[in-house]
């Protein structure tokens, strides 16, 4: 056998000894779980979800590397405090913190899925009914972004509490429910509800994410075709969002397959204007919306039945994977 090839293959399996965990990992991409993705990569920081409040009052859904300490759940809602630190990292984005300032956690345990958090007084200090909503909302989705975490519990002064400032009741554990919901008083009698996410950015246009926001729909039997009708359909005008797929795309056929779904879109899916950043929007609002689904866990998206490669680059021949994180960039 030559020399230069001994030589090779002994690099190789060298390289193999030393990495062969970390390529494992690399190809396991889809087992990840959320514990996983909160952490990060740092040694020193954990990506975490926060969820903060925009200037159209719709929670957000945001990608935060913090300190890898113990406690991080607790290290999570601190970062939802109202502080200068806080303001001063959100400024140009668009975004504010959702819990009142000067409030303080004087405790907090989780057990049985639970979480039990013990606030000091001015936690209770809500402006008005829209923000403690937004506050509560925020605190939910946020903790519930934890594997070990399905539902919230207060107390305020170390005292379990009926009742928030604005009447928000809080004597049974509070649970993720209607997100940014698009009609309040709506009456859903034979509806059903669905999971869209629509595109959002700050005022000046220099900061976008996506935002989920809830809707209300005639029972179907076939929601997720529904689904991304209505997300063709486009947000309400008050809500400051929008949707970057061409409003008359069609929706010719979904289809699932175990935890696949494969979605087919007339040609006009592929006249969203040009330009990566609104190619790489149309993907993955659609993928975002179908993944909110359970049991869906990858997207398959084809033009009039068949694989294609978009404008900008964007290859469509294999199913896309849930994404660990709705906006990952970290701010």
């Amino acid at each position: 056998m030559p020399k230069k090839l001994i030589a090779g293959l002994l690099i190789f399996l060298l390289i193999v000894s030393l990495t062969g965990c970390n390529i494992l990992t690399f190809f396991k991409k889809e087992d990840s779980n959320k514990e996983e993705a909160i952490q990060g990569k740092s040694e020193d920081l954990r990506k975490t979800v926060l969820y903060y409040v925009n200037e159209n009052n719709l929670l957000v859904p945001v990608t935060k590397s913090i300190p890898r300490v113990e406690g991080i759940a607790k290290a999570a809602i601190e970062n939802l405090i109202d502080r200068e630190e806080i303001r001063m990292q959100l400024s140009g984005k668009g975004l504010k913190p959702t819990l009142p300032e000067n409030t303080r956690i004087l405790g907090m345990t989780i057990k049985d899925g639970v979480a039990r958090v013990d606030f000091s007084k001015e936690f209770l200090n809500f402006k008005d009914k829209m923000g403690e909503k937004i506050a509560l909302l925020s605190l939910v989705y946020t903790l519930t972004e934890f594997p070990t975490i399905n539902k919230v519990e207060l107390m305020v002064e170390g005292k379990s509490i009926k009742k928030s400032t604005f009447g928000t009741k809080l004597d049974a554990p509070l649970q993720r429910e209607n997100i940014n919901l698009e009609s309040e008083g709506q009456n859903i009698n034979n509806m059903q509800k669905v999971t869209l996410y629509f595109r959002g950015t700050n005022k000046e246009g220099t900061f976008s994410y996506f935002v989920p926001v809830t809707r209300y729909v005639k029972n179907s039997n076939d929601l997720l075709k529904t689904a991304l009708q209505e997300l063709i359909k486009g947000p309400k005008p008050e809500m400051g969002l929008s949707s970057v797929i061409p409003r008359d795309t069609k929706v010719l056929s979904v289809e699932k397959k175990d935890s696949e779904v494969i979605a087919n879109f007339s040609k006009e899916l592929e006249n969203f204007g040009g330009g990566l950043e609104n190619e790489q929007a149309v993907v993955n609002s659609i993928v975002l919306t179908l993944t909110s689904f359970k049991g869906v866990d990858r997207v398959t998206i084809q033009v009039e039945g068949e694989k294609t490669v978009l404008s900008e680059g964007t290859v469509l021949d294999t199913p896309i994977l849930k994404p660990l994180y709705v906006n990952p960039e970290s701010i």
